[in-house]
């Protein structure tokens, strides 16, 4: 996509700066086993976007960039945590497209790992070269992001047993389990780079909303993408049983007897898809006539909707702030999010 390859290339530039310091925290030391378990998802890439984040608000308020990598790395290491813990929870096999912590050196040193990565977020915020007073803020900003990271969480367990999921209760788990962290890592940067608090909420009122409709598009495109672009069969969510925004819109507006055929697929094969192999052509097609409800009661463009409604107000939030290449970025960001195909 034309439009964005100077976004890439700015996301991969500040990248290795950040990739940096991240093995200089977590070296390749002993006990081994445990750091090559904590190193194993930064090693497996990312593409770093919500370091992006964190390092372009403190440029877009005027800040330097520099200062602001301990906090990107922080914010990222907090990702990658909460990655460990959620695939040992899901008892996912691969992640990023290799087996994931917990399938290569056990649930228990994955736990572990995962509890060296969340103490290495504080290791990483007292390193930033601030004063102490933005110190401070700085952990409560993570501290709550933390909680609500391990509400969103439990909420979504919870609607794995229920069939009666509403919009807003869907809104309030994912703003906790995806909005929270991209919130943290535009309000840290801008912490970082101002002391000017009508920037620090319009940044943190960006972060949020992208990082919602980050999500909600992830579950459109589960629907809607072409496969090979995807990378996984369409509608993997509904044979997961994967309550979505979508879904929840669905459950509020269906008939009982459209819910009833919805649910006779929904769900049903949870269990085949742990690597997303090669998919029956029938129960394809049960998946697809599944996608059709979904569709007959506008869900999906429902969805699509919020999402795209979500990054027009995290792009005028970013219109307080003063024009430079770095707000430029942030708002081609938020365009990506809504505008890629995969």
């Amino acid at each position: 996509m034309e439009k964005f390859e100077s976004l890439f290339e700015a996301i991969k530039e500040k990248a290795k700066a950040v990739d940096e310091a991240i093995f200089e925290l977590i070296p390749e030391k002993d006990p081994k086993k445990l750091y090559d378990a904590a190193r194993h998802y930064p090693l497996a890439g990312g593409k770093r976007v919500r370091p992006f984040v964190v390092l372009s608000a403190s440029e877009a308020v005027g800040g330097d960039p520099n200062k602001a990598v301990y906090g990107a790395v922080a914010v990222e290491l907090l990702h990658n945590y909460s990655l460990v813990h959620d695939d040992i929870m899901d008892m996912d096999e691969k992640r990023r497209g290799k087996p994931t912590v917990h399938v290569l050196w056990g649930i228990n040193l994955a736990i572990l790992a995962g509890d060296l990565l969340f103490s290495k977020v504080f290791e990483s915020i007292a390193k930033i070269p601030i004063d102490a007073k933005k110190v401070v803020r700085i952990l409560d900003v993570m501290a709550k992001t933390s909680n609500e990271l391990c509400e969103g969480q439990a909420m979504d367990i919870d609607f794995e047993t229920r069939n009666d999921v509403t919009v807003e209760e869907y809104m309030k788990m994912i703003s906790g389990k995806t909005g929270a962290l991209f919130d943290a890592s535009a309000t840290i940067g801008a912490i970082i780079g101002t002391d000017n608090e009508e920037y620090i909420q319009a940044l943190s009122t960006y972060g949020r909303n992208v990082g919602i409709a980050f999500q909600i598009w992830d579950d459109v495109l589960d629907l809607i993408a072409d496969e090979e672009k995807l990378g996984k069969p369409v509608g993997s969510d509904i044979r997961k049983g994967k309550r979505t925004l979508i879904v929840a819109h669905f459950l509020e507006n269906a008939s009982e007897e459209d819910r009833q055929e919805f649910f006779k697929v929904f769900g049903k094969y949870a269990g085949d898809v742990k690597g997303d192999a090669v998919i029956k052509e029938d129960i394809r097609e049960e998946v697809q006539k599944a996608i059709e409800l979904l569709k007959k009661y506008g869900s999906i463009e429902y969805a699509s909707k919020i999402a795209k409604d979500l990054i027009k107000d995290a792009k005028d939030a970013l219109k307080v702030l003063p024009e430079s290449e770095a707000r430029k970025n942030l708002e081609l960001l938020a365009d990506f999010i809504v505008e890629r195909e995969y």
